[in-house]
């Protein structure tokens, strides 16, 4: 009997003990996910300026909490030639004499691009009687996005009034070198159903052509609007 006795009391010491152990380690899991969470909320808050790493060159600007970064000094876009989506030649020179804001992604993209898009098509709204600005979109899925294909994917969005530019893949990396730009097939592009990994966002370049600005992907199209509207008076 005694024998008997004995096994239940030690099996709940046992018990209590696991129970204990388990409960510190929760206590102290839960304690560290707040200091980590402290530390980087008083860093994000702290932090005045963003470093943009492109290639070839390495840009310092001011970064803001709502997504846009001033890029200071501007940065000269080399020359380059892409297709339109009516087949024609398309150069930085075509969009001089007005500030451009341009994005890179494709027509097959399920969710930022299209979303992208609709933000410039609110953008343009916002912005109403001012027209002095350029709207451009640059393809880097050039093996489907034909001039034909992005003709039809704008006209029946009715993004008529974005430019869309496309190209084989050297142009296109060599004309988006400045701002950064990386894209990178996700699946055998073997396969037409495929997406492609890309850089978001969008930017700004002045009326000579240099990168002004870079709004980050979700910046509200009217934050946008107010800082052209600021910009261009």
């Amino acid at each position: 009997m005694r024998g008997q006795l004995r096994t239940p009391k030690l099996k709940t010491k046992r018990n209590s003990t696991l129970f204990g152990r388990l409960l510190f380690g929760l206590l102290a899991g839960l304690m560290l996910g707040i200091s980590a969470l402290s530390i980087f909320l008083l860093y994000d808050r702290t932090r005045e300026r963003e470093m943009v790493r492109t290639s070839p060159f390495e840009v310092a600007g001011s970064a803001t909490a709502d997504g846009i970064l001033a890029i200071d000094p501007p940065v000269d876009v080399p020359p380059f030639e892409l297709t339109d989506s009516y087949g024609d030649s398309a150069h930085l020179a075509d969009f001089r004499g007005r500030h451009t804001l341009l994005t890179f992604g494709f027509t097959h993209c399920p969710d930022i691009c299209p979303l992208t898009l609709n933000d410039f098509g609110r953008i343009q709204q916002l912005l109403g009687d001012i027209a002095d600005i350029n709207f451009v979109f640059i393809s880097v899925d050039g093996a489907r996005d034909t001039p034909a294909a992005l003709r039809q994917y704008f006209e029946f969005r009715q993004f008529e009034a974005i430019y869309a530019l496309t190209g084989d893949e050297a142009s296109v990396r060599a004309m988006g070198g400045p701002f950064g730009l990386s894209f990178q097939i996700s699946q055998d592009s073997g396969s037409d159903d495929y997406l492609v990994n890309h850089t978001t966002g969008s930017f700004l370049l002045d009326q000579t052509g240099r990168w002004i600005k870079r709004y980050q992907f979700g910046v509200p199209p009217e934050s946008i609007a107010a800082d052209l509207r600021a910009l261009l008076g």
